[in-house]
């Protein structure tokens, strides 16, 4: 046994029903229909720079009215999608089309999107109502009208108080707020986002996610957003790309990737996973038997169809693993070990098992009980087992 872990017309300001979660809110779900057309479509896109293919003939869909995010590690394609779709890059190969319209070619400033950059880019000369209205005065947009405008994005982001103050005189998160009422304020149809929460403390960058989601919800704009937070992702977007190497690997709703990887790839990238290698033995009502590498009797449904004798892995998250003293009356899904780390984290506490054969699993248990002493310690000869339907067969 192999165990890894690791880690349309201008929107107005009318909410949509509903509160707004992680994962899609019940019956948005345009991705689904196939009469619905997207708002955003990637045709076919590669960028090369003279001999590196940054991305490669990617075909991506996102439709009106979502948080889309892009996610990925340094230098896997992501911000050169994002910049291509804004017109400060210019694809190789393949077609950009918005609300049905080729804008492969059209120059930045003729595009229905606006765009927050990381470093927020704002003048440090204006104030912050200055700023928040540098873009309707370029477009001449009558005073009157400008004043407006800001005014409304000023107050949906609780800036009306630092109006008359200057980019220096604000703190990081008051910066990020006039960027983004700066982006809003043209009402464009995309908003796009390059990890524009990087900058700020843990706590602040937490609060700032719920802040664009809430923001989101409001004007009802596309938000499309660049990170390679994985946790970031997961709260904001309805759906998640994640990207690899100028790849796109898989696209679906934060719950999908998270419970339903497609890859080993994917499933250590979000979130702490095991991965326990095996050949298959079995394959029968939908379920499948593993024989690990190590000798254990792994068994767990699958959607994906397997044969007898492939070499596959199951990814189980950690929250998944029960722990206990005493052993299991299965022998399925069931493995000895000896505890060698215990991370405390307050509402949980991680435990870091060895198994017999030198394999490091990882397993979690909810504090529930108000005491600080835990009932299993360092060094304790413990059991760890699971549920059938607890893991997801992995071929690749």
């Amino acid at each position: 046994m192999t165990v890894a872990t690791a880690s349309q017309s201008t929107p107005t300001l009318t909410p949509r029903a509903g509160p707004r979660t992680a994962a899609p809110q019940s019956g948005f779900a345009p991705w689904n229909d196939p009469k619905k057309p997207p708002i955003v479509r990637f045709e076919g896109i590669t960028k090369r720079f003279d001999d590196f293919v940054a991305v490669k003939n990617i075909t991506l869909d996102i439709y009106e009215r979502e948080f889309f995010a892009l996610l990925g590690p340094s230098g896997c394609g992501k911000s050169t999608l994002l910049r291509m779709l804004g017109g400060f890059e210019k694809p190789t190969e393949g077609k950009i089309i918005v609300a049905g319209q080729d804008i492969t070619d059209m120059p930045p400033y003729d595009r229905p999107v606006n765009m927050m950059f990381q470093s927020y880019a704002l003048f440090p000369h204006m104030t912050v109502e200055g700023n928040i209205g540098f873009g309707l005065r370029q477009e001449g947009m009558p005073k009157d009208k400008i004043a407006e405008r800001v005014d409304e994005a000023m107050g949906m982001l609780e800036l009306r108080q630092f109006a008359k103050r200057k980019p220096n005189q604000l703190s990081g998160g008051q910066q990020q707020r006039v960027a983004l009422a700066r982006a809003i304020a043209k009402k464009p149809r995309i908003v796009l986002l390059d990890e524009p929460l990087g900058a700020l403390d843990k706590k602040l960058r937490q609060q700032a996610q719920f802040e664009l989601m809430r923001i989101q919800e409001t004007t009802g704009t596309t938000f499309i957003i660049v990170t390679h937070d994985q946790e970031e992702a997961m709260t904001v977007a309805s759906r998640i790309a994640v990207m690899d190497k100028g790849d796109l690997v898989q696209v679906a709703t934060p719950g999908d990737i998270y419970e339903n990887p497609k890859t080993r790839y994917i499933s250590g990238f979000i979130g702490d996973v095991n991965l326990f290698e095996g050949k298959v033995s079995a394959v029968a009502d939908g379920c499948v038997e593993i024989e690990s590498t190590e000798g254990s009797k792994l068994k767990t449904r699958s959607a994906e169809p397997v044969s007898v004798g492939q070499q596959v892995w199951l990814a189980l998250r950690p929250e998944k693993i029960r722990i206990s003293h005493d052993q299991p009356s299965s022998t399925v899904n069931a493995i000895p070990g000896k505890v060698e780390d215990i991370g405390y984290l307050g509402s949980i506490s991680h435990y870091h098992v060895r198994t017999a054969g030198g394999q490091r699993i990882t397993a979690l248990r909810a504090n529930a009980a108000h005491a600080v002493e835990r009932s299993i310690s360092w060094e304790d000869s413990v059991w760890l087992d699971w549920p059938v339907d607890a893991g997801v067969v992995l071929t690749r």
